[in-house]
């Protein structure tokens, strides 16, 4: 693994080199990109690692409570796509610093855990699978928006940490919201406002010599040259280079197209009409999944916090 991470290291260093130096003294501030419902089911890196570690220990303690021993698992390292607007949306700065993280992705792949991390033993037991992960007996199904549903044991450790975090009806809200998140972007995507933006982008990219009509064909090329360089350091270092470049043009032409302004203002009528036909009780669930989220972080916190 040590020759990966000075593989990493070289590469992400000589693309630092291509893309320049900029000074960040006199920079405006970068536009936020938008997401559905204020990013409700949406947490940042920072929150990702707390509530994780967080989980983890539950996970733990609930185990040692039916006498099984579990050990808490390691966030896996690298991007997370989890980060990713949903509407592919991308900041001059984020493409400075990453361009799309799709080489970022390649070269910082999840490690193994260490000895200390695994389960590998315990995994080979059945009683401490049903344990970790629950049974049929004790499935419950639940509704979604549509014709969706999901589905938890109540008596894994899983579930009962979970609940014990986010509170008993997280789940059910989470994935509510995660439906009707969909929902939004569906109805942005379609609205004349981002289309009108998505047409001036289009010609902006034209004009650099970039031909893309959807905002996923830049990064999906960087993707293929990815998988054309392998682990070549050479081949790797000329993509992180054309990534970062492609993406500085492609988050330009989206400032100068107006898609931020677009799909805020899109955004806005598209959750209004998203929650009326939700139903009633949509308003209410929407201020409870915050509330929830907000608790959890800050249990996940207070707990990571050494005590003074």
């Amino acid at each position: 693994m040590a020759s990966t991470r000075r593989l990493t290291s070289a590469v992400l260093l000589l693309a630092l080199g291509v893309a320049g130096c900029t000074s960040a003294g006199h920079a405006r501030p970068e536009p936020t990109a938008p997401r559905p419902f204020q990013g409700v089911t949406y947490y940042g890196p920072g929150s990702r690692a707390a509530l994780h570690t967080a989980e983890e220990h539950l996970i733990a303690a609930c185990m040692r409570g039916k006498g099984f021993t579990y050990h808490p698992q390691p966030q896996p390292t690298g991007p997370n796509r989890l980060d990713t607007s949903p509407y592919l949306l991308l900041t001059e700065a984020q493409a400075r610093r990453d361009g799309y993280g799709e080489t970022d992705a390649v070269l910082r792949a999840p490690r193994p855990a260490g000895a200390t991390g695994t389960n590998a033993h315990e995994e080979n037991d059945p009683r401490w699978k049903a344990a970790l992960l629950g049974t049929d007996r004790h499935r419950v199904y639940v509704r979604l928006p549509g014709t969706l549903e999901f589905f938890y044991d109540t008596d894994s450790c899983v579930s009962a940490a979970g609940t014990q975090l986010y509170g008993r009806d997280y789940q059910r809200l989470y994935n509510t919201f995660q439906v009707l998140t969909g929902r939004v972007v569906n109805r942005v995507t379609g609205d004349a406002r981002y289309r009108a933006a998505m047409r001036r982008w289009q010609g902006c990219m034209r004009d650099a010599g970039q031909r893309a009509h959807t905002l996923d064909e830049p990064p999906a090329a960087i993707q293929k040259q990815l998988q054309r360089a392998g682990t070549d350091p050479t081949a790797l270092h000329a993509v992180a280079g054309q990534e970062l470049k492609l993406a500085g043009t492609d988050a330009g032409c989206q400032r100068r197209a107006g898609l931020f302004d677009a799909v805020a203002h899109a955004q806005r009528d598209a959750e209004q009409a998203v929650l009326r036909a939700a139903g009633a009780g949509a308003d209410a669930d929407l201020a409870r999944l915050r509330e929830a989220r907000q608790r959890a972080i800050a249990r996940a916190t207070e707990s990571a916090t050494p005590p003074a």
